[in-house]
């Protein structure tokens, strides 16, 4: 089964690159503070 060896330089240069892109701030409103539900584990 042939691989092409640069696949995954590819793909780690793609994800490095979308990871380290500057994101758009949306616009700065305080998030509603969400209850946290007891038990769990």
């Amino acid at each position: 089964m042939p691989i092409d060896p640069y696949a995954v330089l590819r793909a780690l240069l793609r994800a490095e690159a979308a990871r380290s892109a500057p994101k758009p701030q949306p616009e700065q409103r305080p998030l509603p503070e969400q209850p946290r539900e007891r038990g769990g584990r």
